[in-house]
């Protein structure tokens, strides 16, 4: 009898202690299914290299929303869409313009051009025509006007996104729209300004100026394909050969493959010769 009563209790003590080891296994299991159901909050790195706070959750792709998120995390900015929406914000634009007003009276202007230290600040129109730009002799309401407008042509993008793009202006006796380019021939004054803007709709693209010189006439884009790398440089290098004493270079600034590069050109009192302003993209503020 007393054998039998052991025999019962040993086996009593073995299905209670199964019976604990299933208890615990389901509530481990309960436990594990709800912290993985919970949200939890994770700090990632978006492309610009801000930190966003992301809710991981089953299903929550559907209802993200990153512009909350970055806004959530103290950034409000948002990259453009554009080509220079590639490039990280340097910070707020300088400048607000506001393009609309004169978009009204010229569906053709896409951009505003300002040189610190200068008269320069006017909108910019796009012409459809390279050979008989229509509004380098029409003003922004379409009137005929020997000063025209400050104008890109065909030839190039109306985004700026070319490796060179080619802004025209005239030289007026009144000192107005590119007359000014010709104080980069002073030493001087070259040395103490080095910046050009550019602003689009949702950005502001700065520009270091690498060099002014008087150059030939001939058409730097009918002559040079800047989106070949070896024409690209070639041209560039080139500058440096360029026989003019009212030359100015700054070395820093000088375009590398894979840049954005503009030049200004003007009227300088010889039709054989051109007045350029080159330049190079060095941020974007958005």
């Amino acid at each position: 009898m007393d054998k039998q009563k052991s025999a019962k209790g040993v086996i009593t003590a073995i299905v209670i202690a199964v019976l604990l080891l299933v208890i615990a296994a389901l509530t481990a299991i309960i436990l594990f299914l709800l912290k993985e159901s919970t949200p939890k909050e994770s700090e990632d790195t978006d492309n610009t290299g801000t930190a966003v706070v992301s809710q991981e959750t089953e299903g929550a792709a559907d209802d993200f929303d990153p512009e909350e998120l970055i806004e959530a995390a103290g950034e409000a900015k948002v990259r453009p869409p554009e080509w220079y929406g590639s490039f990280a914000s340097s910070g707020d634009v300088l400048r607000t313009i506001d393009l609309k007003p004169f978009k009204d009276r010229c569906p053709d202007v896409y951009a505003w051009i300002e040189i610190p230290g200068t008269d320069i600040d006017y909108p910019v129109a796009y012409c459809e025509d390279a050979v008989d730009p229509f509004y380098f002799t029409h003003d922004i309401d379409g009137n005929p006007s020997d000063k025209g407008m400050i104008i890109t042509d065909s030839l190039n993008s109306r985004d700026f996104s070319d490796p060179e793009t080619l802004i025209y202006g005239h030289d007026p006796e009144d000192g107005t729209m590119f007359s000014e380019l010709h104080e980069f021939r002073n030493a001087d004054f070259f040395r103490d300004h080095d910046r050009i803007y550019i602003y689009m709709d949702d950005a502001q693209l700065v520009y270091k100026i690498y060099a002014c010189f008087i150059g030939s006439s001939d058409h730097i884009l009918a002559n040079n394909d800047f989106n070949d790398p070896i024409q690209f440089m070639r041209f560039f290098d080139s500058v440096g050969e360029i026989r003019d004493l009212s030359m100015n270079v700054r070395e820093s600034a000088k375009p590398l493959l894979g840049d954005h590069a503009i030049a200004l050109v003007t009227h300088c009192g010889d039709d054989s010769k051109r007045l350029f302003v080159h330049a190079v993209l060095e941020e974007v503020r958005y």
